[in-house]
């Protein structure tokens, strides 16, 4: 690869990522290459020249393969919207060997185009705040970014409904979001990337742990009462929360509600994706605190696929664990649907879609789901549907969903995701999760607790974060707390 600019090899490995998951990079050399042989790309020697003007801003790619050379140029179109220039430098980069793809490969192209990254939303965020109209923006998704007309009307419906409920740079009011993390499972899923501790090997350390993150709890929370900090918003995530036993979750929500001043319509979810760790006097504990969501996540309808996932519960738990939750009280359950898993089909999705839209939850969200480093899927060749099959599984989802009455309201994607997918949240009107808006659009600090979770600060006056981390092994938490607890306290009087 030939250019002047070293920033380019990383930019163009990126894109060409989407389409060749294999392709490394040596920066020294300039030289990509390609481990897994895809078709298209193998034994095939390629040089790539890039040539930039500045004025008008313009960038020309220039392929040459097999004694063929292609070319592609971009510039800035008449009708734009503000972007710094290094960005639209890169994005038109990407927009050239994006049309070149299409054109010397004939690969079909990914429906979020030249998009990687996770939250494809603050695009049109800021497309609102600059006052671009719904058509305009559409223009710009499309055209400029190399997005699908149909994943270009999901993008503007979610981040249009978000608008109004993320808070303005003017906005004065101190209110936060709150993660808590319980990183205790009864087992790991093959799929999981999370950090997540099995309850038979690590839970010898869950008392001390919970006597920890209770700690964290209450020294932050004095902090916040005495800046005057509101609460609007309470996620209990992980792991398995619901693994906790019944006293060890009353003192959990007992120590989250007296540390903390809350607005008073508080959102507090608790994950209770696993339904053979839920029973009626935990439910009851819930409601009793105030848990207003919750989260039965099947994963599947199909025995066959939970068995296969590692998953130890039938489909007819599921079902027991949903009607539970309804007799107890808890008035909005969310329930987490994958597409890719193995054995996987559009007949199975279907089937799971309808079943799952039988028992009528508030909440339907859509994983994609995505081969990380640290799940054991990564480690194993399994048979995934093909892309092909992937996009139309992913199709066929969003049309199910939205002819039964549920809208997009919120979006966000993962490297290495399956077939270009992309996760959505669905939601009956008014029972939309904030906690889950708040924590995509990064617009609200939210401050996470517990092993492995992160801190967001964010800076109004231009929408930058600061992030801290929380170590992910326990241990390491446990003997570092006095110092986790002291970082973030002096972070939050720096801001506040």
């Amino acid at each position: 690869m030939l250019s002047v600019d070293p920033d380019d090899i990383r930019v163009i490995c990126d894109l060409l990522r989407i389409y060749f998951p294999g392709l490394g990079s040596n920066e020294a050399n300039n030289e990509l290459f390609n481990d897994d042989q895809q078709e298209g790309l193998s034994n095939k020697e390629i040089l790539l020249r890039v040539e930039k003007k500045e004025s008008p801003q313009e960038v020309e790619v220039f392929l040459s393969i097999a004694g063929q050379e292609y070319v592609q140029r971009e510039g800035v179109q008449e009708e734009t919207f503000c972007e710094e220039k290094m960005n639209r430098g890169r994005r038109l980069l990407r927009l050239a060997l994006h049309h070149l793809m299409e054109r010397v490969f004939s690969l079909e192209p990914s429906p979020w185009g030249i998009l990687t990254g996770v939250r494809p939303t603050k695009i049109v965020h800021r497309f609102i705040d600059e006052g671009i109209d719904e058509a305009r923006s559409k223009l710009h998704l499309i055209r400029d970014y190399g997005i699908s007309p149909k994943r270009t009307n999901l993008l503007w419906n979610v981040a249009s409904f978000q608008h109004p409920l993320l808070p303005a740079k003017q906005d004065k009011s101190k209110l936060i979001s709150l993660y808590i993390g319980i990183p205790f499972c009864p087992t790991r899923c093959h799929y999981c990337s999370f950090p997540a501790f099995s309850l038979k090997q690590w839970g010898h350390l869950l008392a001390d742990y919970l006597l920890g993150l209770g700690r964290e709890i209450t020294t932050v929370g004095a902090s916040l009462r005495e800046s005057g900090v509101r609460v609007q918003t309470v996620y209990i995530g992980g792991g398995t929360p619901t693994i906790l036993s019944v006293t060890q979750m009353e003192s959990l929500l007992k120590s989250i509600t007296e540390s903390f001043r809350f607005v008073e319509e508080r959102e507090l979810t608790v994950e209770g994706g696993r339904p053979d760790t839920l029973s009626r006097e935990k439910l009851e504990v819930l409601k009793e605190y105030g848990v207003n969501r919750l989260s039965i996540n099947p994963q599947t309808m199909r025995e066959e696929t939970l068995v296969a996932i590692g998953r130890k519960h039938s489909v007819q738990e599921i079902i027991k664990a949903y009607e539970l939750a309804r007799e107890v009280g808890i008035p909005i359950i969310n329930m987490d649907l994958i597409i890719g898993l193995p054995g996987e089909n559009c007949s199975v999705l279907q089937n799971t879609l309808q079943e799952g839209l039988k028992l009528r939850p508030e909440n339907i969200t859509l994983h994609a789901l995505a081969m990380k480093r640290a799940a054991y899927y990564r480690q194993e060749k399994i048979d995934l549907p093909l892309p092909a099959e992937g996009q139309a599984m992913m199709d066929l989802a969003h049309d199910l969903l939205q002819k039964a009455g549920y809208f997009p309201y919120y979006l966000y994607r993962q490297r290495e995701i399956f077939a270009h997918g992309e996760n959505v949240g669905y939601s009956l009107p008014g029972k939309a999760c904030l906690y889950n808006i708040q924590m995509m659009e990064e617009r609200q600090t939210i401050l996470g607790f517990g092993v492995g979770s992160g801190s967001k600060f964010v800076h109004k006056e231009d929408w930058t974060l600061e992030n801290i981390y929380n170590p992910k092994d326990i241990i390491f938490y446990l003997e570092r707390l006095d110092q986790i607890i002291e970082k973030k306290v002096d972070k939050l009087q720096a801001i506040l």
